[in-house]
């Protein structure tokens, strides 16, 4: 079982400020006492916001940003697993995350037949393995791989790598009805990283509906009705938490940082609550 303090370090999910750049992103994140983040340095979608850093000033600039806060980058995100992209496209933007201090990469698997995106993730896993980067297959209820049932499918066909994990997000886990019962019975061992946040008990209807609560109308930690208790409960030791409730949309009167600081003060909160 989980434990968890009032004092635990939190990570930053990008998506929650997509509009700064990675090195005014970072000098925000310490302001508001956050330990690590995400960098979205792939794009989502195809004409989603991307940072990649090809930029070396850019590169260089976010590198110090970085040494001066003492902040960290958890996830290298978003490696798509489709089969008009190939993995070793993603080969320059692994190079620079690692060179930046990331851990991890964030994958979703963004092809009907599972068959490519257990190839493609078994290809990343090696991609990444040199540059000493973890992979997390992020399953989403509007993604083909839609639910943890199918994030566990992609990863044994793909011979379970050993840098290969499955990123838990809580939203994505209650809204694509994926079971307690599977995550008990799990290798601990299996899932890497857990994203946390709230939302209302009733769900969308629809792919759009889904897609849009994930990436706009998410709630903070104690502010919905998903039973964030039993499944942290059922989670193994240690996991990073990473925040992903993303507040612009809901509070445009906030800047970033008062967003980041109402993020971080909730989560807070509400773990103490279950450590209590």
């Amino acid at each position: 079982m989980c434990s968890y303090s009032a004092d635990i370090p939190l990570s930053f999910a990008h998506l929650g400020a997509l509009d700064l750049a990675p090195p005014a992103l970072i000098d925000m994140l310490a302001d508001a006492g956050f330990s690590s983040t995400s960098l979205r340095m792939l794009p989502a979608s195809p004409d989603g916001v991307e940072y990649p850093l090809s930029d070396p000033q850019e590169h260089a600039q976010t590198r110090r940003r970085l040494a001066t806060t003492g902040l960290e980058i958890l996830y290298i995100e978003v490696a798509r697993l489709r089969r008009d992209l190939p993995v070793r496209d993603f080969q320059a933007v692994l190079e620079r995350g690692a060179r930046l201090g990331a851990s991890r990469v964030l994958a979703v698997g963004d092809d009907d037949d599972f068959t490519v995106v257990s190839e493609r993730f078994a290809e990343l896993c090696a991609l990444a393995k040199p540059l000493n980067l973890a992979v997390d297959l992020e399953f989403m209820p509007f993604k083909p791989v839609r639910s943890l049932d199918d994030a566990v499918r992609v990863q044994q066909m793909a011979a379970n790598p050993a840098n290969g994990f499955i990123l838990l997000d809580a939203l994505h886990f209650y809204r694509s009805n994926s079971s307690l019962a599977q995550l008990r019975a799990l290798d601990p061992k299996v899932i890497g990283t857990f994203q946390i946040c709230d939302a209302p008990a009733l769900a969308p209807t629809t792919i759009e509906g889904l897609t849009f609560e994930a990436r706009q109308r998410r709630l903070l930690p104690g502010h919905g009705a998903l039973d964030l208790q039993t499944l942290m409960s059922d989670m193994p030791q240690g996991l990073k938490v990473g925040v992903e409730v993303p507040l612009a949309l809901d509070s445009p009167d906030l800047s970033p940082l008062e967003r980041a600081l109402l993020s971080i003060s909730a989560t807070l909160t509400f773990l103490a609550g279950l450590a209590s």
